[in-house]
């Protein structure tokens, strides 16, 4: 890359030159000082952790020739700089001059999802026919989006960009860098729905990436009714999917995937895929629609994408039954997903668990490669791993020699020579409580690594999508308003998820309090890493010495823990912040609203208790036939809580609000709401469903062991409560059963997905498998996956649903799912 000499540079992003000038023309951009090379612009960007302008005297220090600042900054005025109003509208405005200069064409996609998947094959059709810019990873944001253009080789001739919004307003911006000249809107989902309001909204907003596609330009756009109403495309020609997409004549599952028959006019081609998947089919068949309008023949389609691989799209985390955790990263090889992953992992180690680091190294990087890969090994090392496993990739050396230097267990290193070595290695080395990172370029075997590794354990997961989760929380921000705070309640190991991995993933999406029952629990949230205030629950007298050690705020739910609490701390000399609960009719925990002030006085007149909060809890806020008791209840708290405010020295934090309360009740909102259920985007009640609609975030999947025909007449499990119906009758034997967290009430009731279709369950659940009914399943086969419940890959069998068949409620479903025996894989965007 080659930008402008420092005077053009400031007259381009419209700020001003100081302090002593570079001699030459800068070579590249970075936003992290730490991945600085000589020459390069220093643009000290603000996020939600840290301030770049923070690490200026460090890009300098490391061979940053300018450093882009807001004008106002406080730093020294001898510094090389160019102030402006925004370091990041500055980016933005040096990205679109350098797409103007060095990218011929762009395509530029967008949608709710499936952005990156029609992208990767789109790149991958067009790979070898261009000289070709192509976004890293999902590089779709305000940041992600010039970055992504500044790192394309001058003189592209086509750009294959994804771009993606998370507010109104943001999509004119990242126009104005990639002005492209043909477009994809996958879809128009609720992705956001929280900061648009409406999918009408969301529409406007990504459809302004395409206002001026110019003559000559298409635009491939689904054939939703809420488009037909929205103006689009420019000048371009408007091509509506999915009729202008390849006919998809027929399709037959194989053990690896699907076999696809595809209909080229009077062409018509297989092509085998590896998926079953028919959403990730559709959004591949989008990519085919985008590349015979760029002139690609059918025949160089379907050979370019017979070996094509979805490949994870998100961050994965495995957990074996002997408590091996692997994560698995390998979508990406860029340096910052290097990075990322290195600080996610470490941030969530498992105490007394070690770190191992499986790197297969990055791609692409030429003149940086060098550096790029000494800073990951020594980034590895002052993160706390204690074993590198390096497979072969050029640059490998550069990663063993940082690692040694840093290291303080340098013998941890390890330069494994084939996958084989690998596997050895892992199983012989790697014990309970450890965390395995697989990281590198997505282009090597890693992604084969990762996979056997995974192969010897047990085929049943519980999927947590972090990415709905945060869209689950967006819409509740949105419902409530900014003044009030969310409160993460993660009580039950995260309701039978993770809890760590959970709350450290929440405290990075915003949330600001995190609920759990115990303080063993809290002090589990503090040693991996979490900052934020941590309400317990259910604490005992016993635990006050960590909640004040981890910084716990304990629920005071009682006048006996209350002189209980002060006895303890003052014999500690020790003091703590209380939240005071008020039972107003739940009929557990709470001091009676008569004896709160009583409580409140008590608290704050010891010296070693500050009361911060108060709370209560709904007994049947999901039931519209209940809200004259719900009303009841609020009614008697606003009656206490004026007694117990009178009482208080300072500013109290006021939550009655669980998720049913949040969705049905505005009054009960307060100054903070307390989701539990809604996080994963499972509905207490039909009523909070119909009132908003959410992200299902979790799946139970398992895998068909055993698929056989039965002759009429055979009996089927224990006490033989199914009697086969037909002749040659088709049942298969799912490896899963109530020892996972099967309900055994399903037996003969329930039913689970295979490849999207419903099955029966036949007969009574056993401890570890059922059998289901694929009579109308012709093509399942040993190896499909089965959801259990939940949401996977296009398929939803709702929680709620399966409850009801069960007998039971979705609370308990999801507690119930064996922590032993199930892995928890958490995906995030």
């Amino acid at each position: 890359m080659s930008l402008p000499t420092p005077d053009a540079l400031a007259s381009l992003m419209g700020g001003e030159l100081h302090g002593p000038q570079p001699q030459a023309a800068a070579a590249g951009v970075a936003i992290d000082s730490r991945r600085v090379r000589p020459g390069d612009v220093f643009f000290a960007l603000a996020g939600r952790q840290h301030d770049g302008h923070a690490f200026v005297a460090e890009a300098l220090a490391a061979g940053a020739g300018l450093a882009v600042v807001r004008r106002g900054w406080g730093g020294p005025e001898d510094l090389p700089r160019i102030t402006v109003v925004e370091p990041l509208k500055a980016l933005q405005s040096l990205a679109a001059w350098y797409r103007r200069q060095e990218i011929g064409r762009v395509v530029a996609i967008t949608g709710s999802n499936g952005k990156t998947v029609v992208k990767n094959a789109l790149t991958a059709i067009l790979a070898g026919r261009h000289r070709l810019a192509v976004s890293p990873g999902s590089w779709n944001s305000q940041v992600g989006v010039p970055l992504a253009v500044l790192t394309a080789p001058p003189g592209s001739e086509l750009g294959v960009f994804e771009a993606g919004v998370s507010a109104p307003g943001e999509m004119e911006a990242i126009e104005a860098i990639l002005r492209p000249d043909h477009g994809v809107l996958v879809n128009v989902g609720l992705a956001h729905i929280g900061s648009f309001g409406s999918r009408e909204r969301t529409a406007r907003e990504k459809l302004r990436l395409f206002r001026h596609l110019p003559r000559g330009g298409w635009l491939l756009l689904p054939d939703d009714p809420l488009l037909a109403l929205l103006p689009a495309g420019g000048e371009a020609e408007l091509l509506r999917t999915p009729a202008c997409l390849p006919p998809l004549l027929a399709r037959r599952s194989t053990p690896s995937g699907t076999l696809l028959s595809l209909g080229f006019g009077a062409e018509r081609l297989e092509l085998p895929v590896r998926t079953r998947s028919a959403v990730l089919i559709e959004d591949l068949r989008i990519a085919m629609a985008a590349a015979l309008r760029l002139g690609v023949t059918p025949a160089e389609i379907v050979a370019a994408l017979e070996d094509h691989s979805f490949g994870p799209t998100r961050m994965e985390t495995w957990r074996t039954p002997e408590g091996i955790t692997i994560v698995n990263d390998t979508a990406s090889d860029d340096p910052l997903s290097v990075q990322a992953a290195l600080e996610a992992v470490a941030a969530s180690r498992t105490p007394g668990g070690r770190l191992l680091f499986v790197f297969g190294g990055m791609g692409e990087l030429g003149a940086r490669e060098a550096g790029e890969h000494a800073l990951i090994g020594r980034l590895a090392a002052e993160r706390g791993f204690s074993e590198l496993l390096l497979l072969p990739h050029p640059a490998r050396e550069h990663t063993a020699a940082a690692w040694q230097a840093a290291a303080a267990e340098p013998n941890g290193l390890r330069q494994v020579d084939g996958l084989a070595a690998l596997r050895e290695h892992v199983h012989r080395s790697a014990r309970p409580g450890d965390t395995l990172l697989v990281k590198g370029a997505a282009s090597g075997n890693l992604t084969t690594a990762a996979r056997e590794l995974w192969e010897s354990m047990a085929p049943r997961r519980l999927l947590v999508d972090l990415s709905a989760i945060r869209e689950n929380i967006a819409r509740f921000r949105s419902l409530c308003g900014p003044g009030v705070a969310i409160l993460a309640v993660l009580k039950a190991w995260a309701y039978g998820t993770e809890l760590p991995r959970l709350a450290l993933g929440l405290q990075e999406s915003g949330i600001d309090w995190i609920g759990v029952s115990a303080a063993d629990e809290g002090a589990r949230l503090r040693r991996a890493g979490l900052q934020l205030p941590v309400l317990v629950m259910l604490m005992d007298i016993e635990e006050v010495d960590k909640a004040v050690r981890y910084g716990l705020t304990p629920v005071v739910y009682s006048l006996a823990f209350a002189r209980a609490l002060v006895d303890t701390l003052r014999a500690m000399n020790a003091r703590c912040t209380v939240h005071l609960e008020i039972d107003t009719g739940m009929g557990r925990l709470g001091v009676a609203p008569a004896e709160a002030a009583d409580v409140a006085r008590l608290l704050e007149h010891s010296g070693v208790v500050q009361l911060s909060g108060v709370m209560t809890h709904f007994a049947s806020a999901d039931d519209p036939a209940a809200d004259h008791h719900t009303l009841a209840q609020l009614a008697s708290f606003d009656t206490a809580l004026a007694a117990v405010r009178a009482e208080a020295a300072g500013p109290l934090c006021v939550h009655t609000a669980a998720t049913a309360a949040c969705v049905r009740f505005p009054a009960a909102r307060r100054d903070m709401v307390r989701l539990g259920l809604g996080l994963y985007g499972i509905h207490p009640s039909a009523a909070i469903a119909d009132a908003l609609e959410l992200e299902l975030a979790v799946a139970f999947v398992s895998r068909l062991a055993q698929v056989a025909l039965w002759a009429r007449g055979q009996r089927v499990g224990y006490g033989g409560t199914y009697v086969v119906e037909a002749e040659g009758q088709r049942i298969g034997i799912v490896a899963a059963g109530y020892n996972d967290g099967v309900p055994w009430r399903l037996g003969n009731r329930g039913e689970v997905l295979v490849q999207g279709r419903r099955a029966r369950v036949l007969g009574r659940v056993s401890m570890d498998s059922l059998a289901i009914d694929l009579s109308g399943i012709p093509d399942a086969a040993v190896g499909d996956e089965v959801l259990i419940f939940g949401a996977r890959d296009g398929q939803q069998l709702r929680p709620e649903v399966v409850a009801a068949q069960a007998g039971t409620i979705p609370y308990e479903l999801l507690v119930n799912v064996d922590t032993r025996r199930v892995q928890r894989i958490f995906r995030d965007a």
